[in-house]
């Protein structure tokens, strides 16, 4: 993580660090602190702002209750920590997952929030279908600015959504918030996921990182992905010409070498300069006899491996071959055609290599190789 935020520095205007995530046991609210490095922060100077997540309540909203007053000591307790190391905060930030039924009764929190932040920027993140409700203008002036969230996870599974972000729909928000007046940010994703989902389609939970929950058997496992390239052409256009109103991009979350469900620096990179990341995957051979063969990414962006690698030869006999796990191979007197099995879903991560089976001859051979899609081998 440490490297990642010093990567970040490097590339972005800043971080934003999450300082605790408060939930729910009955109605009483419970605190989970995150293991923020402070002094690394302060080491390297690290601009950053702090974000306090909130997660769902169904009220009753008081801006002087015991509930607010927890939320109000955490808030403090967060500016009073990045103090102490000597950290001027250059905001703090709201995510709390509001019932849009709920906007007016947040209002209450958001007053007593902003005073005990103050003199910081108060930032709060916001949902796209809040954009009509007449609350929502109302709710935004409570605070300094907002973050219109983009991406999301459906709640049911009926559509078959496979993106995080719709680009067309996050045009239009965007298009839509702009027209309110009123500054705002706009966060997109950079990661992918699994949810679960029950029988009647409703979702379970979300697998955000290696950690997979522990669902029903029948649960239908679904995963959502950021799609690099359609979100690099909604940066191009924002580059090009944005709405005075839009201030920034904020990219959720940064790269992390163990976070294997995110994109790596070199997608992210290109995406925020507004250009699709180069997309090569290549079939590699290694060896003489036997010939071991394997895929190698070597383009910009994780890749789905979706791939069949045909190797052909002429003037000599095969004499074994066998395919890897997760492999299956069709083996003729000339050839032979390794392709992914159907019950198997693979991803090859930016720079990495995946040996998917080998062959072995009466005499080295000479080969050739293809790599080709699925779809496209059986035109």
């Amino acid at each position: 993580m440490n490297d990642a935020v010093v990567e970040a520095q490097k590339r972005m205007d800043g971080v934003v660090v999450l300082g605790a995530e408060i939930g729910w046991a009955g109605k009483n609210p419970t605190v989970v602190r995150a293991n923020v490095n402070w002094e690394m922060l302060k080491s390297r100077d690290v601009s950053c702002s702090i974000a306090l997540r909130i997660a769902s309540y169904s009220g009753p909203f008081d801006g002087d209750d015991t509930t607010a007053r927890f939320i109000v000591d955490v808030a403090k307790s967060l500016v009073d920590v990045a103090a102490s190391h000597r950290i001027a905060p250059s905001e703090f930030q709201i995510d709390f997952d509001c019932a849009q039924k709920d906007l007016p009764e947040f209002r209450a929190w958001l007053r007593v929030l902003r005073e005990a932040v103050y003199p910081l920027r108060f930032v709060i993140t916001t949902l796209p279908a809040w954009l009509d409700d007449s609350e929502f203008v109302p709710l935004v002036r409570e605070a300094d600015g907002y973050v219109l969230q983009v991406h999301s996870v459906p709640l049911s599974n009926v559509n078959d959504r496979a993106t995080l972000c719709d680009a067309a729909l996050a045009r239009a928000w965007v298009r839509k918030a702009a027209r309110l007046g009123l500054p705002f940010s706009v966060a997109l994703p950079t990661y992918r996921c699994s949810a679960g989902y029950d029988a009647a389609g409703n979702l379970l939970s979300v697998a955000m990182d290696s950690v997979q929950p522990p669902w029903p058997p029948d649960t239908r496992v679904l995963e959502f992905a950021s799609n690099a390239d359609e979100i690099a052409m909604l940066v191009k256009e924002w580059r090009q010409k944005r709405p005075s109103q839009l201030r920034e991009i904020i990219w959720y979350r940064i790269p992390v070498t163990t976070d294997v469900r995110n994109w790596r620096w070199v997608t992210l990179s290109a995406v925020m300069l507004g250009r699709k990341p180069l997309h090569q995957l290549v079939a590699l051979r290694e060896g003489e006899n036997p010939v071991d063969l394997a895929i190698a990414n070597t383009g910009e962006a994780d890749e789905l491996l979706d791939s069949v690698v045909t190797a052909s030869w002429s003037n000599n006999a095969v004499v074994a071959a066998d395919a890897l796990p997760g492999w299956v191979v069709d083996l003729t007197d000339s050839r032979a055609v390794f392709a992914t099995a159907e019950e198997h879903q693979m991803r090859l991560s930016v720079g990495a290599k995946r040996r998917i089976g080998w062959l072995r001859y009466e005499r080295s051979p000479s080969l050739q190789l293809e790599l080709t899609k699925k779809n496209e081998a059986r035109r």
